[in-house]
Order: C-alpha cells, then structure tokens, then sequence
C-alpha cells in the first residue's frame, strides 16, 4: 500500500497514477469507505483525461461495487451495466463473468432471488469454463445465500460444502472466511444456534486476520443475535455495539438498519423501552435498503408498542411488518394487499369527498378569477421589468463602445506622434551626416592635400598637422556612419547589426560580440532602424557608464517572437536612483513604445541585462 501511495505523490506518468488510485480504492473498500471513494474518483478523472477506455471501464466495475457496499443499489445497476456493454465488446469471457456475478448480489440484496440465481449460474458456467477456482467458490457460497434465504437449506449448505473445499484448496482466506459466515447464518436460521456460533467464531477469526472491517462487523452482527436469542444479553450488546462502531466509521450504510434493529431487541428485552424505542425510531428515520430490513424494523417497532401498552401504533407496524413479509416471497400477493388498503380508504373517504366537491367548486371559480388577476399583473410587471433590463444592456454596450473608441483614438494618436518623433530624428541624422560627409569632410581632405605638398620641406609640425586631420576625417566618418549607418540601408537587422558590434569591437578596448537565433527576423524598415537605434543606445550606454570588460548582443526569433538582448559585466546601476527622463532612456523608451514591445533591465552588481520583446503580430507597422 506504501508503494502505491509513493507512486500517487510522486510519479509523473499519469497512467501509473490513475492505476495506483485505482488499486488503493479496491484495497479500502472493506476497511473504509469514504477513503476508497476519493481514490475511486481520482482515477476516474485521470483516466478520463487520458481518454483511456480501458481505465474507465475498470473504474465504472469498482464504482458499482463501491455503491453497492454502501446500499445505492440503484447506481450500482448502473455502472455495472455500463461496465457489462465494455466486457461483451471486448468478447472478455472473465470481465462478463465477472459483471454477471456483481449484478446477481446487487439482486440478492434487492431480495430479488429469481434474477440473482439466474446471473449466478450465468457466472458459475462462465468461471467453470475458464476453470477459475477461486471465482467457482465465491458463486457457489452466493448460490447457497440465495437458497438460504428461500430455506432452502440442504441447496445452501451442498454449495456452502463445495465453496469450503475449493478455498481450503487454495488457502484463500478471504473467500473462506465469507463461506463460514454463510453456513452459520444457515445454521442460524434452523434454530441451530450452536453449530452457528461455532462458524461465527471462524468467520471473525479470519475477517480481523485480513483486516475486513466490513465483514468483522457483519458477523460480529450476527454473534450478537445468536446471543439474544441465547438470552445473554450483555454479551450480545459487546458484539452488537462494537459493529455499529465499525459501521458507522466507514460509512456502510446498508448494514446500519439491521444492526440498530438488533440493539434495539436487546435494550427491549432489558427492559430499557425508552432506548429501544429510540434506536428503532433512528431505523426509520435513515433510509432503509432491502424490503427485508424494514419487515424487520416494524417488527421490532410492533413488539416495543406491544410492551409499553400503545396498541394503535402496535397495530400499525403489525400490519406494515405482515406486509413486507410476504413481499419477500409474494410480491403479486403485496400487490393485491395494496390494492385493497387502498380500496378500502377510497370507500372510507368517498363521502366526505363528495361533501367537499360543492364547496371546491365555488372556490375554484373565485380562485381562477384571483389566478387571471394575478397573471396579468404578473405578466405586466415582467414586460417592464423586461424593458428596463434591455434598455439598461443597450446604454452599457454604447458605453462600452464609447470607452472602446475613445481609448483606440488615444492609442491611434500616440502613435502618430511618436511615429513623427521618430521620422524626424532620422531625417535629422540624416541631413547632419551628409553634411558632415560632403562639408567638414571633404574641407579637411582639401588642407590635408595643401599640406601634403610642403612635406617635401620635413617639417614635422606639417606632419603632427596630417595626422590629426586623419583622426579628424576618421571621428567624422564613424559619426556620419553611426547617424545613419550604410548596412542598415543597404542590408537587414541581422546583418547591420553585426557589421556594427564589429567594428566597435575592432576600434574599443572592451570585447563586444552579437550572437542570432533562431529564424530570419523579417521586419519592415521603420521597425528595423527602431530596433537598431535602441542596440545603439544601449551599447553606447555600456560603453560610457558601465565600465564593462564584455558587451553581448543577441536577436533571436521563434513563434512571432523577436527578443534582444544587451548585456555587459560592469558594474551596474540602481534603476530606482538613475535619472529615467535622460535623453537616451527616454529615446530607447520611446522607439520601445512605437514597437508595441516589452522593455525588461536587470542590473546589480555583476552587469547589466536589457531585454527587449518583439511581438510581431503586435507590431504598429502591420
């Protein structure tokens, strides 16, 4: 059990977990009940989301006897049919023996013997064909319950005796335990109270060997009523008390009756009325699951009644108790009891029907005249009612589509805006590089040709003058290119950027590297210079606060997903003192906003980390 419960809690195979419920529900269901249900139910569900047929079938099979135990005898025909359709489709010769043998005691308990005996031959021919023993032997002892209880003795106890040969065989103690219990009740029933405690005694002997709750309570019911009629009442309450405890903590409410029945005789015959009337009373007030618990109920019910001088309620359940007595063996014959009880009160009632029907009449006429009244009123009330939820739901949705219109023409303008911001920064980089490529460039190449031709004169001022104009004409290329940068206008984000990283990596004394994942990222232009204008920014960033020795870029692609990263190893900063209104923040900020992107910064001690995400089908440009 151990084993099971560890596979419940922590396998990750769904099928072995739904199997383990499924197991540990069988292995409560004699020793508690509500536990075997919990476990019962997990697998159900498991195997339900597994679509696992096989499971599900197996699970109706355990329900029906879970239901039968526990008197919903209703339910239990349910699920065993349900479980008798997956068998016969299944050509399972077992499984419908099986299902066959289920529904023949959910019959016997119904006190329905005819179609009991007809499904437990059906089961025996079955068993016997697959030459299952063990199954052989538990028909047989419900074959003689069921002679038993039609006292049909010498039947009950010659497949008692053959039961008994077959477990004895197989030492299965289980099922002999349940044939011992049997043949005493046989014993019983013929005023052989001796040789009926002498098999009580080795049923209950056996059942707390096992660990059978059910069946310790179960016999230690019928020791006790031995006992009474033993007249040793004392030791009968012992046993009596002791299965109702055993009931009653496992819920076996089809066993309750019989028991507080029992007590009730006993408390009787102590003379102790007044708890027996009670315990009686409890019977009743509960339901009651077989015809013949309540023949026995208004027995006891009548004899009470008898004792404490009440002879109307005696009469009363003499005549219920003769009722349910014959139903047992004469159900024709309760019919026609019925037929005439009510025959009988027709007869009785017939005058003082007639004298009401005058007076009926007359009220039905005032009644309807009230009725019609009320129905229109009723009916006017609604249509108003009607109309004001209606014109309530109307003014709510054109709120609703107000607000929505309002918030859309809001969103539509932002973006406007910053796609304008950003349309004119790039114009204006673009202006600024031309004039530093086509102006301050191209003067500086100018006097560096003049002064190339007086080098013939070695002067090193000359000299130091040509170097720097070198550096010059270089810081204004690298600016003209970094304002609009030559492979963003000629290639994809992919490429651009790598180009970039590049050449700082080659010109700066800190490593920075770019890295691709994943798919080709396909975005329109507009949302390629935002993209690559927010990489900028932040190497930039890097490069002139962080202190780093490393800078990573990385663009990946899955799903509609484009996610950069940016990250270095300086030395970080706090994002609640960092002034958020600096012209780059706000930049990177802006350009994150016109994507429709997610802007996410971890930094601390050991770095910096931007991420930004990219979902495509959220993109302002589609």
């Amino acid at each position: 059990m151990d084993s099971l419960l560890n596979v419940t809690q922590a396998s990750k195979d769904s099928s072995k977990v739904a199997l383990a419920h499924s197991r540990l529900a069988w292995m409560y269901l004699n020793s508690d009940v509500s536990t075997a249900k919990a476990h019962l139910d997990t697998s159900m569900v498991v195997y339900s989301k597994l679509k696992d047929l096989d499971g599900i079938a197996i699970s109706n099979y355990k329900y029906a006897v879970y239901n039968r135990v526990t008197g919903n005898f209703t339910e239990a025909h349910r699920y065993i049919d349900s479980y008798i359709d997956y068998a016969k489709k299944k050509r399972d010769t077992f499984k419908i023996a099986n299902s066959a043998y289920q529904k023949g005691v959910i019959y016997s308990l119904q006190t329905d013997y005819e179609s009991s005996l007809k499904e437990y031959h059906k089961t025996l021919r079955l068993y016997e064909a697959i030459k299952d023993s063990a199954s052989i032997g538990f028909t047989l002892n419900s074959i003689g319950i069921v002679y038993k209880n039609l006292k049909n003795y010498d039947k009950a106890i010659k497949n008692y005796e053959q039961a008994v040969a077959l477990h004895q065989k197989m030492n299965d103690k289980g099922n002999l335990a349940n044939v011992y219990n049997s043949i005493g009740a046989a014993y019983a029933e013929q005023g052989k109270s001796d040789k009926a405690l002498e098999y009580y005694k080795k049923t209950l002997a056996l059942d707390k060997e096992i660990g059978n709750n059910w069946g310790t309570a179960k016999v230690g019911n019928n020791i006790g009523h031995i006992y009474i009629e033993k007249e040793k009442y004392n030791q009968a309450l012992q046993y009596l008390n002791n299965a109702l405890k055993i009931q009653r903590k496992h819920n076996y409410e089809a066993d309750i009756a019989e028991t507080l029945t029992q007590l009730s005789v006993v408390y009787l015959n102590l003379g102790n009325y007044q708890k027996s009337e009670a315990l009686i009373q409890e019977v009743f007030e509960n339901d009651i699951p077989s015809v013949k618990e309540y023949q026995a109920a208004h027995q006891q019910a009548y004899r009470i009644y008898s004792a404490t001088n009440q002879p109307k309620k005696a009469l009363e359940h003499y005549k219920a108790y003769t009722i349910y007595k014959d139903s047992i063996f004469n159900e024709n014959n309760l019919k026609n009891i019925n037929a005439l009880q009510i025959q009988f009160e027709t007869e009785k009632k017939d005058k003082s029907i007639l004298q009401q029907q005058i007076t009926l009449q007359e009220q039905d006429i005032e009644i309807q005249k009230k009725d019609r009244r009320f129905f229109y009123v009723s009916g006017l009330v609604v249509l108003l009612l009607l109309i004001a939820i209606a014109s309530w739901i109307v003014f709510r949705q054109k709120q609703k589509r107000k607000n929505q219109e309002l918030i859309t023409l809001k969103r539509e303008y932002q973006i406007k805006s910053l796609e304008s911001l950003i349309e004119g920064e790039e114009k204006e980089r673009l202006r600024i590089a031309k004039e530093l490529h086509d102006g301050v460039n191209g003067d500086l190449s100018a006097i560096k040709h003049k002064l190339s031709t007086l080098l013939e004169m070695n002067n090193n001022v000359i000299n130091e003058a040509i170097a720097m104009i070198d550096s010059s004409c270089e810081q204004v290329r690298a600016i003209s290119h970094n304002l609009v940068p030559p492979s963003l206008e000629n290639f994809n984000l992919i490429e651009a950027t790598e180009n970039y990283c590049a050449n700082l990596d080659a010109v700066s004394k800190e490593q920075i590297t770019f890295q691709h994942l994943g798919d080709d990222v396909g975005l329109t232009k507009k949302a390629e210079v935002n993209a690559f204008r927010i990489i900028q920014e932040l190497i930039t960033n890097a490069l002139k606060h962080a202190e780093a020795s490393e800078i990573n870029v990385q663009i990946s692609h899955r799903n509609n997903l484009v996610q950069i990263t940016v990250e270095d190893d300086g030395k970080g900063f706090d994002k609640d003192k960092v002034d958020s209104q600096g012209i780059g923040l706000s930049n990177i900020q802006s350009r994150v906003d016109y994507l429709n992107a997610n802007l996410d910064v971890i930094s601390n001690a050991q770095g910096t980390s931007y991420t930004i995400d990219i979902d495509l089908n959220n993109l302002n440009d589609n």
